[in-house]
């Protein structure tokens, strides 16, 4: 869906909504489609924050390999430990004994 369609319709929602809550709008509504009316915005909200959840979790089971990154990152590893500048970074701290 468009970014461009989707936001008047979202501002036009929420101005419907407000109407409704603020009792401008010009019919009545019964009781329980009133309540109803009035629990769609957090309905919204809950349903787009499964929905966001469940597409980080496909995405990132289907994360697909990347094997010239993997490559790219050997290689700056190997640069990077073969600088005396950040030599200390690969050193040992503490000895295997641990004393």
């Amino acid at each position: 869906m468009n970014p461009k369609t989707v936001l008047p319709i979202c501002i036009g929602v929420l101005i419907l909504w407000l109407l409704v809550l603020l009792g401008l709008f010009p019919i009545s509504l019964p009781s329980v489609l009133h309540r109803l009316v009035l629990t769609v915005p957090f309905l919204g909200i809950v349903i787009f924050g499964f929905y966001s959840l469940f597409y980080l979790i496909y995405k990132v089971v289907n994360l697909k390999d990347c094997p010239q990154a993997q490559i790219e990152l050997e290689r700056e590893v190997k640069r990077i430990r073969a600088d005396p500048e950040y030599s200390s970074l690969f050193r040992a701290t503490t000895s295997p004994t641990g004393r």
